[in-house]
């Protein structure tokens, strides 16, 4: 890199170290006092959060990335294009900025004028309103963005539309202004303004900060140290350490493209396909969506809608998280074993590196999940978490210390994560306003209701299947926030519970992101692997088929919702799911450990396993209950007599692998 790029790279880089370190220390100093009302609070946290993120894409379009990735294209190739794009985002900032000040210097006025505000007050909510769409569009893609100005446009005109799809109302052009721009009140683009401001963002800072003390590479040195335990080990360590990167950095597509950099190269490399490999990674970083603290947002954002503590949602979640994990974990062990080209393959683990960095990790997380067990706020318990984790790792010997660099690295991509997830938040509230004001959220709802004839189980699969399709092509928490509006709703007019409904629809968001014919996470891990998009879509549904069962299971079984509180019939339930889980893995690829399956056996296994249990979701009844252990039982009866009669045969079969 030559001297004039290095100097271009910092040039445009400084402005986003700047803005990250204004919105870090402004979260700081409220998490102990308020300097602002709290229309102001919000307005500030919103402007400099788009700041950020223009700043971010000033760097990217600008030229930074280019610059920074050591791109050896002609200086003209790379300046030509982007510099109109920067100056584009240069416009950007300078509206957000003076909207910003706007608003917030008029804040006390608005909040007693609204709805009815000056032409003045529109212009500046029109540039707000304008500047967050295009940053969506640029930040996140077209498709949510465009749903987002559908949404405006309905809100604006819809009215005109034919009766049946009409609004039924002529609303006001200054009405509808105030409340997309969120004047006087917490809507509009600031609807999940105080989720961000007051819950998360501190949250995903101290995953940054994770990242940039080196706890990161713990967790990989970790992952490989399960791994070694077993025969393909790389898919358990690729499993484990997504699972815990996801845990902290709450994404499934960045977790993809982060760790799937890392372990879907090293699975291929030791005999598993590319499918294969892209649709592990893509499993494990989905499923770290469910495991606290950040849970892909959809505990913060659950917590709003339910009103109740951030901590409840996550206990929840513990064993719906469990029997998902455990469902790709036994599907792993069935390709494993129905291959003939993995080996036993150890991988180095630096123990050292272990010993030194997890004891700040675990006693900055442990402070993290005690405060907020004990309902301290999340800015607060994110707060010690910070300095819990920075001050023990300067503990650290030299070799395994983070250097300033790294940590300011590491602070930068927490809060820019958190730029991005806001500036999702701010787009889907002008949606979601206009689905809450116009009423179109509860006609969708009804229109479900109605189609499903007040049937249950029908509801269920059209809540399934519209939750599917709202997912497709956007970010998991506003995929969730739609449902959460427009289905959910529907699912509790059935009979289902608040908890039991939300939990429904967030389980679909998540796997929104895995289903064709989007799929936003599989065309992520393909571009890694450089595998085929139906190929490990198909992949993907192998080996994750029976986790579409778990949302039915605590839709039946409400409790499984409610550990540690659980009676012996949900316990009971719960081990029939992993009994079912084993059994279909092993009858989709005709092989347990140590022993491949006839096809008339696979066919058999399949038919006692999850088609049996699939049957005790929606038959009542004790005896059914115990069908699905009771033929897991006389399977491995008959597995242990076969091995028993071919012990040679298959001590064979081992060698060969």
């Amino acid at each position: 890199m030559t001297a004039a790029a290095l100097r271009s790279k910092k040039l445009l880089a400084a402005p986003s170290y700047f803005l990250a370190l204004i919105l870090i220390a402004y979260s700081i100093v409220t998490v102990w006092t308020s300097l602002t009302g709290a229309m102001e609070h919000y307005t500030i946290h919103v402007t400099l959060i788009f700041l950020l993120a223009i700043a971010d894409l000033a760097w990217r379009y600008g030229g930074g990335a280019a610059i920074a990735t050591g791109v050896t294209a002609g200086e003209e190739e790379i300046r030509s294009p982007s510099r109109i794009l920067f100056a584009f985002t240069s416009l950007l900032a300078a509206g957000m900025l003076a909207s910003g000040i706007y608003f917030v210097m008029q804040a006390k006025t608005l909040e007693f004028s609204q709805p009815f505000i000056s032409q003045t007050d529109f212009a500046f909510g029109a540039v707000m309103v304008f500047v967050i769409l295009a940053v969506t569009w640029l930040t996140w893609g077209w498709p949510l963005a465009l749903i987002c100005i559908l949404g405006a446009a309905y809100f604006a005109f819809g009215n005109m539309l034919p009766e049946a799809f009409a609004t039924g109302r002529n609303y006001d052009a200054n009405l509808i202004m105030s409340y997309l721009a969120g004047m006087g009140g917490p809507r509009g683009v600031l609807t999940y303004a105080p989720l961000s401001a007051d819950v998360i963002f501190l949250l995903l800072v101290y995953g940054g900060a994770l990242h940039g003390t080196r706890v990161i590479d713990m967790f990989g040195e970790v992952g490989n140290a399960i791994g070694n335990l077993f025969r393909g080990g790389v898919a358990y360590s690729a499993m484990v350490a997504s699972l815990l990167i996801g845990m902290v950095t709450g994404q499934s597509v960045s977790n993809i493209a982060l760790s799937g950099s890392m372990t879907i190269p090293t699975m291929v490399r030791t005999g598993f396909t590319r499918n294969q490999a892209g649709a592990i990674e893509v499993l494990a970083s989905t499923g770290s969506q469910l495991l606290p603290p950040i849970m892909g947002l959809g505990a913060f954002l659950m917590s709003e809608i339910l009103g109740i503590s951030y901590i409840e949602i996550a206990i929840a979640a513990i064993i719906p998280a469990a029997l998902y994990l455990f469902a790709v974990f036994a599907g792993i062990v069935c390709v494993i074993s129905a291959s003939k080209t993995i080996p036993y393959k150890r991988q180095p683990v630096d123990w050292r590196l272990i010993a030194w960095i997890a004891p700040s990790f675990l006693a900055s997380f442990t402070v993290l999940v005690y405060l907020l067990a004990y309902r301290y706020s999340a800015p607060m318990a994110a707060f010690w978490g910070l300095a819990i984790v920075g001050v023990m790792s300067l503990l650290r010997p030299m070799e395994y210390r983070a250097t300033a660099s790294g940590v300011a690295s590491g602070l930068l991509e927490g809060a820019l994560t958190g730029a991005r997830l806001a500036v999702i938040l701010s787009a889907i509230g002008i949606l979601v306003q206009m689905l809450v004001t116009t009423g179109a959220g509860l006609s969708l709802g009804r229109l479900m209701i109605d189609m499903s004839a007040g049937n249950l189980a029908v509801g269920l699969i059209l809540g399934m299947c519209v939750s599917l399709v709202i997912g497709m092509g956007l970010p998991t928490p506003a995929a969730y926030a739609l449902i959460a509006i427009v289905v959910v709703p529907s699912l509790i007019d059935l009979g289902i519970e608040p908890l039991v409904a939300n939990f429904y629809g967030f389980y679909f968001a998540i796997f929104s992101t895995l289903t064709p014919p989007v799929a936003v996470g599989i065309l992520t891990a393909i571009r890694i692997s450089n595998g085929s998009f139906m190929g490990t879509a198909w992949e993907c549904f192998k080996l994750g088929a029976v986790c579409f069962l778990v949302p039915f299971l605590f839709v039946a079984y409400p409790n499984v919702l409610a550990f540690p509180n659980l009676v012996l019939e949900t316990w009971a339930m719960v081990g029939a799911f992993a009994i079912a889980t084993l059994m279909l893995s092993a009858s989709i690829y005709g092989a347990i450990p140590g022993r491949k399956l006839s096809t008339g056996e696979r066919y058999a296994v399949v038919a006692v396993g999850p088609v049996l249990f699939t049957a005790t979701l929606f038959i009542e009844g004790a005896i059914w209950h115990a069908l699905t252990p009771m033929a897991f039982a006389a399977w491995m009866a008959w597995v242990y007599v076969d091995r028993s009669r071919n012990a040679q045969k298959y001590a064979d079969a081992s060698v060969e692998q």
